[in-house]
């Protein structure tokens, strides 16, 4: 009897479940009838305002229903759920003869909405009015930015799209609105009809297709060999005229930044690329990739020259550039979907990332953005970092790729334990060392420029991403030059480390060793930390005035109580001073300890710190026996 009344209780339950799932059954089934039309209004921009009106058509209905809609949740790029719906701040709908429809936020899911549509009706219209410009921590660049000379719109900030399209199918049409005498550039097909109007595209491309606006405009041809090029070309808006005159020696190293990564990878997965670049100081430094074009902003002062593009300005345009292959053509399996909202699986993004990154920079070098010197010392600024990483004895570097969207912000305290978005920068350096071992393996006869001829071969009619998984990476590897690649992965990638090992770099013709003097690196190259670097002797890094500004787990400097922010009043006997702060370390070798007076609140403290081994730097330096590999993966190739 007691069997009985459970299994009668659990057919009811399946029942009710099933009745409860049959509305999300058929909001998911439910098509449009055909493209969705945009309406876009970019004319409040300044006023940190857009508009848009969508138009939905729908299939008729006798009765009444129920229809769901997304706001686009997981865009691609973010790495993450950053679709910045909270910056909406107005939406209402409507059917075709202007009554007012009911909707609702779906409990717990705040990306999903429900709408009540009456029986009869072939048309939702929808209004929403979206603020922009707000804090970029979440919206990871796919946001709204303006002023009153320029401005971009990411689409996906004013899209809703029905449950059940597939964004490679679902097609939709835009019509934009902006001030004046503004151009609009895009990487959306143009209508003939209106310089405001576009050819349907799927909503795929629409998401991808970043919108940049302005007063101030001018674009420069990128190809320098059609015969290897499909058309390139680059979009400047600035503040003023005067300024979208790029330097001409900048816009020929982009030129040859083109050339180079054409030879590098050999096909094109595009019949046209739009690099869309706003020079301004009014709207946040940013960039983000995509299948045909790429978005970024960069200062004024960062362009003026060859000399003057640095750092981090000067990888953006290549790095995202380059994703064109890496991440939106090719894209591992589980950050392919067919929705805007599914959740995707970001493991692989030390490939997506990481052989970016890599390639990103290796085409700087080649096209004579960045000296063989500069690239050396980006290598040993990497490689210093991953040394010192101790968050790898608890987090795999695949962890950093699959937590991505919860590592972007910076942590001001122990951010080496919690560890960052890393799959970026070991990735370039697993990379680097792959190119080295197909050299080594092929005696010189094949390189990382064969992978990539064979994982991104492409054509320009290009529409939906091509996705791969971890074996299909193994698998083009070891086409190229078979070594044990999986277990190679296994190690650097997917399994906790005592410590990184960068014994790779014996195989580009160079070695790390110890040195009295620290290898001399420019304030300016991407990534190198400031401050007084004692890292690899005392294990901290003080900042000049004597504030402790990281201390390395387990180091001395942590054994005896030193934390972030303490204060080094003295040195020995006397007052603070770097010079006397490293003579100190210096002559540990004879005094067998380093004396500091530090501040703890009110109370001065000595500290002894029991050390004999004087001032410690790892090098980079050149092996003269071997063959310099690092210069011959570096040299620009010929057209």
């Amino acid at each position: 009897m007691n069997l009985q009344r459970e299994f009668a209780a659990a057919r009811c339950s399946l029942l009710l479940g099933m009745l409860f799932l049959l509305p999300l059954k058929a909001m998911a089934e439910t098509p449009l009838t055909g493209p969705i039309q945009i309406s876009i209004d970019a004319r409040s921009l300044d006023r940190h305002l857009v508009e848009a009106e969508l138009r939905l058509p729908l299939q008729q209905a006798a009765e009444g229903r129920q229809i769901a809609l997304w706001y686009p949740k997981w865009v691609p790029g973010s790495h993450g759920p950053g679709g910045p719906v909270a910056n909406i701040a107005g939406l209402q709908f409507h059917d075709a003869a202007g009554q007012r429809l009911n909707w609702k936020r779906t409990g717990g899911e705040v990306y999903r909405l429900t709408v009540d549509v009456p029986a009869g009706c072939t048309e939702i219209r929808v209004d929403l009015r979206y603020v922009s410009d707000q804090p970029t921590t979440t919206s990871f660049g796919h946001d709204c930015f303006g002023s009153e000379h320029i401005g971009v719109i990411s689409p996906g900030c004013l899209l809703l799209y029905p449950e059940g399209a597939d964004i490679d199918q679902q097609q939709i049409t835009l019509q934009m609105n902006v001030p004046d005498a503004w151009t609009i550039s895009t990487a959306l097909p143009r209508s003939d009809d209106s310089a405001a109007g576009f050819l349907p595209a799927t909503l795929r491309r629409f998401v991808d297709s970043p919108i940049m606006i302005g007063r101030y405009y001018q674009s420069f041809d990128l190809v320098e060999h059609p015969q290897i090029c499909p058309p390139h070309t680059l979009h400047v808006f600035a503040d003023s005229e005067a300024e979208t005159d790029l330097n001409k020696d900048v816009v020929q190293k982009y030129r040859q930044m083109v050339t180079q990564t054409a030879l590098l990878i050999g096909s094109h997965p595009f019949d046209r690329f739009d690099i869309i670049l706003g020079v301004t100081g009014s709207l946040p430094k940013n960039g983000l990739e995509h299948a045909r074009s790429t978005f970024n902003v960069l200062p004024p002062g960062s362009l003026r020259s060859t000399a003057s593009l640095k750092g981090w300005d000067r990888l953006l345009v290549p790095h995202e550039y380059l994703h064109a292959w890496c991440g939106k053509y090719r894209r591992p399996a589980g950050m392919l979907t067919s929705d805007f909202h599914t959740a995707k699986d970001t493991e692989l993004l030390w490939v997506y990332e990481g052989l970016t990154q890599y390639l990103g920079e290796l085409v700087e070098a080649r096209s004579g953005l960045m000296s063989e010197d500069e690239f050396r010392q980006r290598l040993f600024v990497e490689l210093r970092a991953a040394m010192n990483q101790e968050g790898r004895q608890w987090r795999t570097l695949a962890d950093t790729a699959a937590a991505s969207h919860i590592l972007r912000a910076s942590s001001p305290f122990w951010s080496e334990l919690r560890r960052s978005q890393d799959y970026y920068m070991e990735g370039m350096l697993f990379w680097l060392e792959a190119d080295a071992r197909i050299r080594q393996l092929s005696g010189g006869a094949k390189t990382l420029d064969d992978f990539c001829h064979s994982f991104f071969r492409g054509t320009a009619d290009v529409t939906v991403p091509s996705a791969y998984g971890r074996n299909d990476v193994i698998t083009h590897l070891n086409e190229i030059a078979e070594y044990q690649w999986d277990s190679l992965i296994t190690r650097r990638v997917e399994s906790l480390q005592q410590e990184f090992d960068p014994r790779f770099v014996d195989l580009l013709g160079y070695r790390l060793q110890p040195g009295e003097k620290p290898q001399s690196i420019p304030g300016n190259t991407f990534r190198q930390s400031g401050g007084i670097d004692v890292l690899d002797s005392l294990g901290m890094v003080l900042s000049g005035d004597g504030r402790v500004q990281r201390v390395r787990l387990g180091g001395l400097a942590d054994s005896v109580g030193l934390r972030r922010g303490t204060e080094i009043i003295g040195v020995g006997e006397y007052r603070w001073s770097e010079k006397r702060f490293l003579e100190a370390v210096q002559k540990s070798s004879e005094t067998k300890s380093v004396e500091l007076l530090i501040a703890q609140g009110e109370r001065l403290v000595t500290l002894q710190l029991p050390f004999d081994r004087g001032l410690q730097y790892w090098n980079l330096v050149r092996e003269e026996s071997e063959v310099d590999v690092l210069s011959q993966i570096l040299k620009s190739l010929e057209p």
